[in-house]
């Protein structure tokens, strides 16, 4: 038989229990409205044919939306799968405001969140920003501060697959031999630190995923630093 004070806390606990029971449901059903409505917007966002149109048409009106109930649910902590998260930080990532989409990214990780389908926040952020920082090397551009957040990341936190770990360290090491074209040439750089650091960025790339096609690169930089050292043009 249960004495006074056990009873008292079984019945605080029933209760801390109904009323969890009850915020849930509360938040699903508010959920479930803004997954209809998320539904026809999408439709409307499909009737766009141009992308940039569609890239404004998220950035005008649907991140403004749908941002708000995404920061309220990040804020609380809660753990129960919302596709809202997945769809926005997608968006976001779409028109380029990464600081949010990384954030917002990193804090799904912590909570051991899901996107609900194939591709884990990790790799989401991971191939998203990774294809970003192509674009914008080649272009000649920047791609600071989010090329360093992120490899960081890769490197020292997320375990991405052996593929995605490869592409990154293959990105790096070629960011490092671009000339003013943004064309990785090794023969274009002449400081010997450099050539090297991009070399070990290269052999780790094979060593992660041997299909990932530095094989190339990393004989012509060792071919660049031959050179420099015994003091022959290439």
């Amino acid at each position: 038989m249960l004495s006074p004070l056990a009873r008292q806390r079984q019945q605080a606990k029933q209760q801390r229990a109904t009323a969890t029971q009850s915020v849930v449901a509360v938040a699903s059903q508010s959920l479930h409205i803004l997954l209809a409505e998320l539904d026809n917007d999408e439709r409307v966002l499909k009737g766009f044919s141009r992308i940039d149109e569609k890239v404004e048409h998220k950035r005008a009106v649907l991140i403004p939306k749908y941002k708000p109930y995404v920061e309220a649910y990040l804020a609380k902590g809660d753990t129960y799968h919302n596709p809202l998260l997945s769809k926005v930080t997608i968006w976001l990532f779409d028109v380029e405001d990464f600081e949010t989409a990384i954030a917002w990214c990193d804090k799904a990780i912590e909570l051991g969140l899901t996107t609900g389908f194939k591709r884990d926040f990790p790799h989401l952020c991971a191939d998203t920003v990774r294809e970003w920082a192509e674009k914008m090397s080649t272009q000649g551009h920047s791609v600071e501060p989010y090329f360093s957040q992120v490899f960081k990341k890769v490197v020292h936190t997320w375990r991405l697959n052996e593929k995605a770990t490869a592409k990154w360290f293959k990105f790096a090491g070629l960011h490092l031999l671009r000339d003013s074209n943004g064309v990785p040439r090794p023969a274009a750089v002449g400081d010997v630190e450099t050539l090297e650091k991009a070399l070990a960025l290269l052999i780790e790339a094979n060593n992660q995923y041997d299909k990932v096609g530095v094989g190339d690169k990393i004989n012509r930089v060792r071919a660049r630093l031959s050179a420099l050292q015994t003091g022959k043009n290439l």
